[in-house]
């Protein structure tokens, strides 16, 4: 199995100095992910200073809850300390589901606990648990509001669940906690997609505007816009022309575009 960047999770338990930070980066560590509250009022005393150091070291931080079952008030709770922290909407916000007083179907609650991250704009989120929970439905991935998941399980040579995003394989790695992680997860790298390269209309015929709205230009360069505009659900004629690589229509009311994401071809007249 590929493995990827390592990340290290601390609480309270470790240093919050910059110098332990720097340490775990020499030996191998890429960022890290700090525990900042439990229940409604848990809040890890080194936190800040964690945070802090962390980002110094690594450049990028994230941070979890230490989940107890009750979804939108630990929520709003942990929301609250993240942005005391100082931690925009790009932050990764893991909710730690392992508690042995949780109930044994816990995925509801979970998803209540994201559903309020994500509305109030933290979307990239993840859900960390034992390998067990996952494979035995305790939490339930497949009905996530997001499937981006941090699976533990030590002493294999894999998370033992299928895709999962990011494996935490030690609890003893240089002595702390440690997690691979795969696709960028966990750290907040995530490899942005590349847009989809666009496609154009090639036919002539009659056409039905998709977006919006679409306006007609004077010539296929597109430097001059008209007055003239089709909104959603119109329909047209005209005919395909090239444009270097891409294709315009040719109306008497101007040259629109023959973009797909635009304008759907319904019948082709030659």
């Amino acid at each position: 199995m590929k493995m990827s960047k390592i990340v290290i999770d601390v609480s309270g338990y470790q240093d919050s100095a910059l110098s332990f930070f720097k340490t775990k980066k020499s030996q191998g560590a890429k960022s890290a992910i700090v525990k900042l509250t439990e229940e409604t009022t848990y809040l890890n005393p080194k936190a800040g200073a964690q945070i802090t150091n962390a980002y110094k070291t690594f450049d990028s931080v994230g941070a979890y809850h230490y989940f107890h079952g009750r979804g939108t008030a630990e929520a709003a709770y942990f929301l609250g300390w993240v942005k005391k922290m100082g931690l925009d909407k790009s932050t990764v916000l893991a909710i730690d589901v392992e508690d042995p007083g949780l109930p044994w179907a816990t995925t509801s609650q979970v998803n209540v606990f994201l559903k309020y991250l994500i509305s109030h704009g933290y979307k990239n989120v993840i859900t960390y648990g034992p390998g067990s929970w996952f494979t035995s439905g305790r939490i339930n991935r497949s009905q996530l509001v997001d499937k981006h998941i941090w699976v533990a399980a030590y002493g294999v040579n894999q998370p033992g669940v299928a895709n999962a995003n990011s494996w935490q394989f030690s609890s003893a790695w240089h002595g702390i906690d440690a997690s691979y992680d795969f696709d960028g997860s966990l750290s907040g790298t995530k490899t942005k997609a590349k847009p989809k390269k666009a496609s154009y209309w090639s036919d002539s015929g009659l056409f039905e505007v998709t977006a919006k709205v679409i306006y007609a230009y004077k010539g296929t360069d597109f430097k001059v816009k008209r007055r003239v505009h089709f909104k959603k659900g119109t329909t047209f004629y005209g005919d395909a022309v090239k444009y270097g690589s891409v294709y315009r229509i040719k109306t008497k009311m101007g040259y629109f575009t023959a973009n797909k994401s635009m304008v759907k071809l319904v019948r082709k007249t030659k």
